[in-house]
């Protein structure tokens, strides 16, 4: 039975609640129906933490941007704000002596990430826009500090990982669907593949690196499910889901996010025969070489292809190397060309974090403007997440993103090798798959900033550092755990 007095402060509390969504309604000031959700995070927070995790890699794919909440201020709905709230509650916990364990934070890319980190806060300060900037490095140490640090800390749980993933899958594979159903009613055309995930994502490129992110783990999930000791059941679903985002993938028409699945797939291939990493960096360097000796040949040879962007998926794929017709190839140029003047003008400290969106319009040169480009240059960003830093923060801030990049596939590499327990190797290859498929989109892209592409790549990054120091046979301390 309920108590008499228990059931007054119910009806009390519910009085209060009708009364402000009447408020709310009459007044169109719908931000008090957000209230009754504060005490809910709030104890979350301080007592069922991990669980606030599973919420926001759940609600992460489906969040949906809002431009202005107020002050010109954007932010995603509903995961930002209990972002915040976790970054303000471990800063406080940091603060009241809680610490992150040891060995995370001596652990290398961790050190990189943190000295990358800090330069975008001095770069900030010399900023030519100090407010932007202040927000895009506020951004990236909340989604640092939650998703890397924290996710890490809960990940010494031998199960939060494995649910972490399975939450955010899940949730994708439903904007996938979602995302199929409006692109059906439209015949799958090739022009509304850029709008079909309204309001959920603003464009086919970064809906496309969001899903492709949970291609891998699934597969993997699936092909070596019995030996991870997933169940038939679990088995079945993660094909399934795997089955569902790679229909999505090949019908948003991103040419960048096919390139890196079979990236991914290659990596996948190296794995499976052994190939060392020192071996993989030695190739790629030796490629990358080849290409700038021979770049004025190579580029002479994709003039020749006029294959603009086409419906049909066999024409679209062919269109990907024409520099010579194609608009959105030649916009993505002009972008890189702008952000390379940028970074000839300002080498040292750059233009400021956030910044290249506002500032590469006088950059661009007649000749190499596309018929999509604005004298404005309000059209968006850089198209890479490797021209970015050195635009923005610098030589520097340029090195530390490579660097961290070569180093995080590093850690996959030898982790997958050096890890006995099977569950933890395939849960660091669908993991390290994952991120593969975003650092090489980010050679045509950049969406780091954006909660839907920075959740997992951090968090991806947690699952890699969490099994090399907590479930390797050398790991010490296996039974710490966490609330």
């Amino acid at each position: 039975m309920i108590a008499t007095r228990d059931l007054k402060w119910f009806y009390a509390i519910g009085f209060l609640f009708i009364a402000a969504c009447v408020v709310s309604f009459v007044f169109e000031f719908y931000y008090i129906l957000v209230l009754p959700a504060i005490p809910i995070v709030f104890y979350l927070l301080f007592y069922r933490t991990k669980y606030l995790f599973y919420f926001l890699a759940f609600a992460t794919p489906l969040s949906i941007p809002v431009k202005d909440i107020g002050g010109g201020i954007g932010m995603s709905i509903p995961t930002e704000p209990v972002i915040f709230f976790l970054f303000i509650g471990i800063i406080f916990q940091l603060f009241a002596g809680g610490r992150f364990d040891r060995r995370v934070l001596k652990e290398p890319l961790t050190i990189i990430i943190g000295l990358d980190l800090l330069w975008m806060i001095i770069t900030s300060v010399s900023s030519t826009m100090p407010l932007v900037s202040a927000k895009y490095t506020l951004a990236r140490a909340w989604f640092i500090l939650v998703f890397y640090l924290g996710l890490s800390h809960f990940f010494k749980k031998k199960d939060v990982m494995m649910i972490f993933i399975w939450c955010f899958s899940i949730a994708t594979t439903i904007l996938t669907l979602y995302t199929l159903k409006n692109h059906a009613a439209e015949s799958f055309t090739r022009l509304y593949s850029d709008t079909a995930m309204r309001p959920f994502l603003p464009d086919h490129g970064m809906y496309a690196a969001a899903i492709s992110f949970v291609i891998p783990p699934m597969l993997v999930f699936g092909l070596y499910g019995k030996r991870m000791r997933l169940n038939w059941f679990g088995v079945m679903m993660a094909l399934g889901l795997a089955a569902i985002v790679i229909v999505g993938v090949i019908f948003s028409f991103t040419r960048a996010s096919w390139l890196s699945l079979v990236a991914a797939l290659f990596v996948w291939g190296l794995l499976l025969l052994k190939v060392k990493f020192r071996t993989v960096a030695i190739v790629c360097a030796t490629v990358i070489a080849g290409f700038l000796t021979f770049q004025q040949t190579i580029w002479e040879e994709l003039s020749r292809n006029k294959q603009d962007s086409d419906d049909d998926i066999e024409e679209h794929v062919q269109s990907f190397s024409n520099v010579s017709t194609d608009p959105s190839n030649l916009e993505r140029l002009n972008r890189w060309s702008c952000a390379h003047r940028m970074f000839l003008d300002k080498p040292v400290l750059g233009f400021g974090p956030g910044t290249y969106t506002y500032q590469y319009a006088p950059y661009q040169i007649s000749n190499e403007m596309s018929i999509i480009s604005t004298h404005s240059g309000d059209l968006g960003n850089v198209h890479s997440e490797y021209l970015r830093p050195l635009a923005e923060s610098g030589l520097l801030s340029g090195i530390f993103f490579l660097i961290m990049v070569l180093y995080t596939v590093y850690l996959g590499f030898d982790s997958y090798y050096r890890c006995r327990d099977r569950r933890y190797k395939y849960l660091v290859l669908g993991a390290l798959l994952g991120l593969i498929t975003y650092f090489t989109h980010g050679f045509l892209n950049n969406y780091s900033d954006f909660d839907k592409i920075a959740v997992p790549m951090w968090g991806f990054m947690a699952v890699i550092v969490a099994v090399r120091h907590f479930y390797l046979p050398e790991s010490i301390d296996e039974t710490e755990g966490a609330h």
